[in-house]
């Protein structure tokens, strides 16, 4: 026996090698169960289960028991359906230390914002004093106690901001790929009842490394005060794993001894009951087992622990099982007893790797002294405290649907057809000489419409070559109408115990009733929310032991990138201090509640866009949208938008009735003053026609004035001429100079 001693403190190695060996011992066995569900949910059943069926004592029967899968399409849409709702986790603090510098934080934070909004207020008042303007008190205290108010609302503080950046990152970053991982685990949950994972550091220290457990290969000491795996007192893990790979894994642990040993244990020892090798058509390549853990196991049947069957692959494996083991144990420190987690690994029958003291526990503030297992998950049980397996639950419900279909399709391979019966010793020897040419040439002619009869022939009594009424080997109607209504409430009955009915399968047709649909989805939702919140209690706890592990391996803070959106990107950096000394807890909204409203807020999005009240292209935003939050911020900010061209088209409304109402105005001015003009204009042409009537009298004037003057002046003319002919003539020498004065 090679043992290696690690880091053991106070428990010697034999302590640790019989905690390892009990272990293993008391709580490995072999599920049968479980893997029958898993080959029920794989559509594999087997090949003996309806042998007598289909050999049917010898005689044979047209078709086989073939497998058509029932129970897979409900699990898958209970999965799928979860899954297309992203996990949004809100973190809030927990522990008493961090909710004090929290609320400390938050009053800073008020503080900040009142003295800055009050210095912005001084600088105004001051202002308005300069100008002689009036400030009301009334208005800064209403504008203080809202900010208070929304501060205290919407405060987050840098300890939660922290957390919260790590948990995204974890849920966007590639290397814990969590959604796949979820989804393996939800499988898990629903075919068995149980989930297994266990979160620890990467083997470089540097990163969250998410293991997701075989529940065929998981053993759990189970607590039944606890629905949760980490509160379990002991669990073994079996790998089945090549020597390569335990070299890879372990070698660093291993002394040379237990080289040696796994070297000729690989090589050597094939035919012993550790060692398991598959080999073509899933036929186990060694001996029958019949002690240790894997006393029970039937080679000769091809049964392979762990494994689920698969016929249609060649393996040649040589796999050693590794068990890795953990334990709750009590120490006593000073004068409390405080619970360690204890680990090992044995390999084979007589390797061992002591670990001892687990180093990476995770201790809360609230409980100091209590641990749990690194291997964590949940049950989905009742009061009965058992795991209840959703597909072992319909497993009858199977045999039934694929025996109803064998039923069916034998008969419908042995259905016939509609005809006569025939005595071959009546027909017409004229035909031929040869009977099968004498009825080749009946059945030609009968197509013809004429069936031909020899009453002069010997032997001939009856006047038909029928013997007797015709037969009938078709199947009716009615018989098929039995057999899908069998397989139709067959299904009915499965939809009942999932929850998943055809509403969800859309199996959705025209003749049914909107309110139908409905009830029908709403009493779907109410049936399976007990596997929702299951399932949302299972992703809590994955994002709570990534953030418990974070603070371990990230303990000098993480700096990374998280996707915002479809474009968007955004630079975290989540120091040391907000994170790692924290507790937390972890809240996500219901599933069933997020699906509910989600489907609730698209219908009434169609009522509104009916209504006029939202635009179309809003419905493809809303069936597009990823989750409520950005469901409920796509119809905000269309709201928003419809609201804003509202306003603005009240706005432009208002503006065109007062622009209209000015136009009226307007119009009414122009119209007086047109009303003005014409009448100006009348004045005008009065005016003008009296100016011309004046023009013509002052003219007629003038022209008789200047008639009156010019006469005037023509007489004074003549007067002058004959007064100076006169002097001329007067004899008077003295005035001849008359016409030059």
């Amino acid at each position: 026996m090679k043992t290696l001693k690690m880091d053991v403190k106070k428990r010697s190695d034999e302590y640790l090698i019989e905690k390892i060996d009990k272990a293993i011992n008391e709580l490995v066995f072999n599920k049968w169960k479980l893997q029958k569900a898993y080959n029920y949910y794989n559509c594999k059943r087997d090949a003996e289960q309806y042998r007598y069926l289909e050999e049917n004592f010898g005689i044979g029967n047209p078709t086989s028991m073939e497998f058509t899968p029932l129970i897979k399409k409900h699990i898958d849409a209970l999965i799928g359906e979860y899954l297309d709702i992203p996990i949004i986790p809100k973190v809030s603090c927990k522990d008493k230390e961090t909710v004090s510098k929290i609320t400390r934080q938050k009053e800073l934070e008020i503080n900040q914002q009142v003295f800055s909004f009050l210095q912005k207020h001084l600088n105004n008042q001051i202002l308005a004093f300069i100008g002689n303007g009036n400030v009301s008190d009334a208005a800064i205290e209403i504008e203080i106690d809202r900010l208070i108010e929304d501060i205290n609302e919407n405060f987050i503080s840098d300890y939660e901001r922290a957390a919260q950046d790590v948990l995204e990152y974890v849920i966007q970053s590639r290397n814990t790929d969590l959604t796949n991982k979820l989804r393996v685990l939800l499988l898990d949950l629903l075919v068995t009842g149980s989930s297994y994972y266990r979160v620890k550091p990467s083997p470089e220290g540097t990163n969250i490394t998410i293991d997701v457990l075989s529940p065929l290969n998981t053993f759990v000491d189970r607590n039944p005060e606890s629905q949760y795996v980490k509160d379990s007192y002991r669990v073994v893990y079996r790998r089945w794993m090549t020597k390569h790979q335990i070299l890879n894994e372990y070698g660093k642990n291993l002394s040379d001894e237990g080289k040696t040993e796994l070297e000729d244990m690989y090589e050597h020892y094939n035919d012993s009951s550790y060692m398991y090798i598959r080999a073509m058509e899933n036929q186990v390549g060694c001996r029958p087992i019949d002690t240790g853990e894997g006393a029970g196991l039937d080679a000769g049947k091809g049964i392979t622990p762990g494994f689920p069957a698969d016929t249609y692959e060649s393996f040649n494996f040589k796999l050693l099982p590794v068990f890795e083991v953990e334990w709750i144990d009590i120490d006593k420190e000073g004068e409390d007893y405080v619970e360690n987690r204890y680990e090992g690994v044995r390999i084979g029958q007589s390797i061992y790797v002591l670990t001892g003291k687990s180093k990476n526990v995770i201790r809360t503030k609230d409980a100091p002294t209590k641990c749990g297992l690194s291997v964590n998950g949940v049950y989905l049980t009742n009061r009965d405290n058992v795991p209840q397996s959703l597909v072992l639950q319909c497993a009858h419900l199977q045999d039934k649907y694929d025996l109803v279909t064998y039923f069916r399709d034998n008969i419908l391979a042995n259905s016939g057809s509609t005809g006569d019966w025939v005595d071959i010793s009546m027909l017409p020897t004229i035909l031929g000489d040869d009977l099968t040419e004498r009825l080749q040439k009946f059945l030609a002619f009968k197509k013809t419409g004429m069936a031909l009869v020899d009453t002069s022939q010997e032997g001939r009594a009856f006047n038909n070559n029928t013997s007797f009424a015709g037969f009938d080997d078709t199947i009716k109607v009615q018989t098929i109408q039995a057999f899908d209504l069998a397989l139709q409430r067959i299904e009915d009955q499965t939809s009942s115990v999932t929850g998943v009915f055809r509403e969800r399968l859309n199996g959705i047709q025209q003749k049914d009733a909107v309110s139908n649909v409905e009830a029908g989805a709403r009493n779907s939702y109410i049936i399976t929310k007990p596997f929702y919140q299951q399932m949302d209690t299972l992703s809590i706890d994955i994002l709570s032991d990534c953030l418990n592990i974070a603070k371990i391996v990230w303990k000098k803070g993480k700096t990374g990138t998280l996707i915002l959106g479809d474009k968007l990107q955004r630079v975290f950096t989540a120091l040391p201090e907000h994170f790692t000394h924290t507790d937390y807890d972890i809240h996500i909204v219901p599933s069933t509640k997020i699906m509910k409203e989600m489907q609730n807020v698209q219908q009434i999005i169609v009522e509104f866009i009916k209504s006029g009240q939202l635009e179309p292209d809003t419905i493809v935003d809303a069936l597009a949208a990823r989750s409520l939050t950005e469901l409920k911020s796509k119809v905000h900010k269309a709201f928003a938008k419809r609201k804003k061209e509202t306003n603005e088209m009240g706005q432009m409304q208002q503006q065109l009735e007062q622009l209209q109402q000015q136009n009226q105005q307007l119009q009414q001015q122009l119209q007086q003053a047109q009303s003005k003009i014409e009448s100006l204009n009348e004045a005008k042409i009065e005016i003008e026609r009296e100016k011309a009537q004046n023009e013509a009298e002052i003219n007629w004037y003038n022209a008789k004035t200047e008639r009156d003057f010019k006469s005037t002046q023509s007489d004074n003319d003549t007067k002058r001429t004959d007064i100076e002919y006169a002097q001329l003539f007067d004899g008077n020498n003295m005035n001849d100079e008359v016409k030059n004065m």
